[in-house]
């Protein structure tokens, strides 16, 4: 009897330890239907309450995204229709969505959208950033096993040696720095872009929510960008960063 008790008590600690991690689980997926049904429902405030709660932990999908961007332009929230939208195309890569933000943008009178082919090279290069790393790791163990075959044969090993090389630095490259850019649009009407990362710096411009900002670095709580061709510094508050 006493082992049994034992054996019960042990299951039930073990269900309390994992719990948290069941529910924690599952709320997002809860909050997902739920904001479904609200979307359906076409109450679109409370639904987007919850797809952000989703998009907080991280969690998202497509087409979440592609609602949320449809419910703040259909709330007349331009910055937040186009930083939804801009994150649905990160994830997509959908040429549509390129064309509603450029749409959006010239509508707007919207600086940093303009199409390039290093914008679209970039998401595509991050897109499959993982397989190819995958693929460049195994191209450069089965250049190693070559090596040490070649090497036993008494054979020339500098061709493969160097290959083995190139391929690790092409690597070392990809992991460290493949990353696109990243930007920011900005969020709020009349923000300030200074001259220097402080409160005392000189005001370079004004500007109103929407325009994309790439950014160049950080100090502290400022963003360092670009601003018709001038070095400026924003509050990092003042941005809304494009990024999963």
């Amino acid at each position: 009897m006493k082992h049994k008790q034992k054996a019960i008590s042990k299951i039930l600690t073990l269900l309390v330890a994992f719990l948290p991690l069941f529910v924690s689980a599952q709320h997002p997926a809860r909050l997902a239907r739920e904001a479904d049904s609200l979307f359906q429902a076409k109450q679109y405030t409370q639904s987007l309450e919850r797809y952000k709660e989703i998009l907080k932990k991280h969690e998202y999908s497509e087409a979440m995204l592609l609602k949320m961007a449809f419910i703040q332009e259909g709330l007349g929230q331009t910055s937040e229709a186009l930083y939804y939208l801009s994150l649905y195309h990160q994830a997509s890569n959908d040429a549509m969505a390129l064309a509603k933000i450029e749409e959006l943008a010239n509508q707007h009178h919207l600086q940093g959208y303009a199409p390039s082919q290093s914008k679209q090279l970039a998401l595509l290069f991050k897109k499959y950033s993982g397989a190819l790393a995958k693929i460049l790791a195994g191209c450069c163990i089965l250049l190693v096993g070559l090596l040490a075959y070649l090497k036993r044969k008494g054979r020339n090993v500098m061709p493969t040696a160097i290959s083995v090389l190139a391929l690790l630095a092409l690597l070392f490259y990809l992991v460290n720095f493949g990353e696109a850019a990243p930007s920011g649009i900005v969020h709020h009407n009349s923000t300030y872009l200074m001259s220097g990362p402080s409160a005392g710096a000189s005001v370079v411009a004004i500007v109103d929510e929407g325009h994309m900002l790439g950014v160049l670095g950080k100090k502290d709580v400022w963003v360092h960008t670009r601003w018709m061709g001038q070095d400026v510094y924003v509050k990092e508050n003042q941005l809304l960063m494009v990024g999963l």
